[in-house]
């Protein structure tokens, strides 16, 4: 199968979560071909930290079969396509950190791995006012084809991923990376960096307090909340009481070397004092 990027999985790791994604059936032909790209990456799969890191908008690639949804290469540069910056952020942490992490492979115009399937902004039929011709009057079939090819494929990745943390130790964390557009639609969004979280504080709170040291403007759950749907950081963080939270950086920042190399700086020493502190690796629910 496409983008099985980790083989040789334990028996422990391999049954702990097959209750959480059944497979749909094969009812139609095969969406990705041997060209393409896999679905996921992991990146520093025994990596000591015991957090996953995971970057859902990694990626603007798009199955060939899909003919780049009928959108033009211009759409790809844009943030309708991928989180800019997010990917790199992500490798640059790794490093520091010497965390695990999980990226998607495949743009959000083809299926947002950040939403359920059957969501509104799962499939999106238009992003930001620009029609997407490959999205729009698709069969059942065609959507259940992305959601077994891409969806799923990344999700299973992320839950053997904490699986491998939670077979070495205490409960891990999960710390999930994006970026945004600092405007939407004529709407300014003046955040250098937004603090994403529901219920759980125990990231977000001691996040925002060594934020505190740099000049920054620092958006608790802004430009997004945490509050509203945030399919991954819920589903494998809040859905099972293990820590987790969500970040959004200010894609400007991000244009560059120099801006990534910034923030993996800035993200590192807030986070590893943070990956210490007592009642992290705990499951609790909020």
């Amino acid at each position: 199968m496409q983008g099985i990027a980790v083989s040789g999985l334990a028996p422990s790791e391999s049954s702990r979560y097959t209750f959480l994604m059944k497979p749909l059936p094969h009812d139609g032909p095969a969406l990705l071909g041997p060209d393409d790209p896999p679905t996921f990456e992991v990146i520093n799969r025994e990596g000591g930290a015991h957090i996953l890191l995971v970057c859902d908008h990694a990626s603007r690639e798009v199955p060939k079969s899909l003919n780049h949804l009928g959108l033009g290469a211009e759409a790809f540069e844009r943030h309708i396509a991928y989180d800019i910056g997010a990917a790199a952020v992500t490798r640059g942490l790794v490093e520091r950190l010497d965390a695990q992490a999980v990226l998607a492979g495949y743009s959000r115009l083809v299926i947002d791995v950040n939403r359920p399937p059957g969501h509104p902004e799962s499939i999106v039929p238009e992003n930001d006012s620009i029609p997407v011709p490959g999205n729009q009057n698709l069969t059942d079939e065609a959507r259940r084809q992305r959601v077994r090819e891409l969806f799923e494929p990344y999700h299973d990745s992320v839950n053997r991923a904490l699986a491998r943390l939670w077979n070495r130790g205490p409960a891990p964390a999960i710390f999930s990376v994006h970026s945004f557009s600092p405007y939407f639609g004529d709407k300014s969004r003046p955040w250098d960096i937004g603090v994403l979280w529901n219920r759980d504080p125990r990231i977000a709170i001691p996040l925002m307090e060594h934020l505190e040291r740099y000049d920054l403007r620092v958006g608790d759950n802004e430009p997004y909340s945490g509050h509203d749907l945030a399919y991954t950081v819920d589903m494998h963080g809040s859905a099972s009481g293990i820590s987790n939270c969500a970040i959004e950086i200010n894609q400007d920042q991000l244009m560059d070397r120099d801006g990534i190399l910034r923030w993996v700086d800035i993200l590192s020493e807030c986070i590893l004092p943070i990956l210490d502190m007592p009642g992290l690796h705990r499951i609790e629910r909020f």
